[in-house]
């Protein structure tokens, strides 16, 4: 997993790079916007790829079939993200007039992405739960890489900021249908959806929709923000820092997709699941410190990875990048108390995530106020988490 995630940054920051490049601080802002609503949204949503990996290990802790699950699943899933990206797009004229974007084509395609977006979770969700990690690591890498060689070529061609989303899109389109190739073998084992009581479901799925939220917003809303309230040359600032500052964030993805089953697992056997959390603290902590030190040094990557017209954006890389360490760390934190159902950490995890959304939305003079905002909360964050933890 953590090879495959390798891969699969290198060629989602080769994307990133290109776009932001190619399109301009201006309209590297609009795509930012407008593809951090794709990752609030589409996180949200791994609401359901949680829940499922939790009952899919379940299920096979218990020995029992998984069939009957999963098609259930994937049907209510599918209704649940047509009836989303439909209300989405039917709001679309309103979202660019907030958002300033002159035309409404990027907004309609992110609709269609938010629907994959939907139905994709519950397919990783079951691979996750039956840790088949070779798999996993295929579809992150075919998503990226297909989205890296459709938008690329969109963007050359003209299409501009919509290419860019189309790129996307294509990507995603691709990671799904390899993604039902896989679980095909599974879906044929039964046959009779009404074997397995959705309330479960449900009622597990409910806290963590929050959790997903909380987890969505410190790594995404700053970015919609900064649209929102300064220029469009300076929002493209703020995205290039924030592009950055999200390899810290996702570089250690790979360790919190293999602890989950393996933890939710354990949990279910009785057995001791704190020395796997420990391990996956420390092994984030390595990978993710080890960048932040880097950005500390050489803020100057921003102008090298995004050219000389992003040079207003160094003074955001080294508290961009310190912030999300510590956000990496506190998601390691939640997906463990996730993992063995203690939902009383979601209300700790949320308090911090509306403190900071109250602090955005009244900090904000500056970009650099942002990204200082996000520090000082993720860094209170991890630290209450951290006591909760041990005691």
């Amino acid at each position: 997993m953590f090879i495959a995630s390798i891969i699969a940054n290198a060629l989602n920051y080769v994307y990133q790079v290109y776009m932001g490049r190619a399109l301009g601080p201006e309209q590297y802002g609009i795509f930012g916007a407008l593809f951090a609503i794709f990752y609030m949204i589409g996180i949200i949503s791994q609401t359901l790829s949680t829940s499922a990996t939790s009952f899919v290990s379940k299920l096979t802790a218990e020995g029992r079939e998984i069939a009957s699950f999963l098609l259930g699943a994937i049907k209510r899933v599918a209704l649940i993200g047509l009836t989303f990206s439909l209300l989405f797009l039917a709001a679309s004229r309103s979202i660019a007039s907030v958002l300033k974007i002159p035309s409404v084509e990027p907004v309609v395609v992110l609709a269609f992405i938010l629907f994959l977006a939907w139905v994709m979770p519950i397919n990783i969700g079951m691979l996750r739960g039956l840790k088949r990690f070779f798999a996993l690591g295929m579809l992150t890498v075919s998503s990226a890489f297909f989205k890296l060689i459709s938008g690329v070529a969109l963007v050359a061609l003209g299409y501009g900021v919509t290419g860019a989303l189309l790129g996307v899109a294509v990507g995603t389109l691709a990671a799904l249908l390899i993604s039902f190739f896989l679980i095909a073998p599974y879906l044929k084992q039964s046959s009779h959806e009404s074997s397995f009581n959705f309330s479960a479901f449900y009622s597990y799925s409910a806290p963590v929709m929050l959790a997903m939220f909380c987890f969505s917003v410190p790594a995404n809303l700053d970015v919609v923000l900064a649209k929102y309230f300064f220029s469009a040359r300076e929002a493209g600032f703020y995205t290039s820092a924030s592009v950055l500052g999200k390899i810290i964030f996702f570089f250690p993805s790979a360790i919190y997709t293999v602890m989950f089953p393996m933890i939710a697992e354990r949990h279910a056997r009785g057995e001791d699941t704190f020395q796997v959390l420990k391990k996956s603290l420390a092994y984030a902590g390595l990978l993710s410190g080890s960048l932040v030190a880097a950005y500390l040094l050489f803020p100057q990557l921003v102008v090298i990875l995004f050219g000389s017209s992003y040079l207003e954006a160094l003074p955001l890389v080294a508290p961009y990048g310190l912030a999300m360490l510590f956000f990496s760390l506190s998601v390691i934190l939640l997906n463990y108390h996730l993992a063995i159902r203690n939902m009383r950490y979601v209300t700790l995890f949320a308090g911090f995530t509306f403190l900071e959304i109250f602090l955005l939305l009244t900090f904000h003079s500056s970009p650099l106020e942002l990204a200082e905002v996000l520090l000082s909360v993720n860094f209170a964050l991890l630290t209450a988490s951290m006591v909760y933890t041990l005691r």
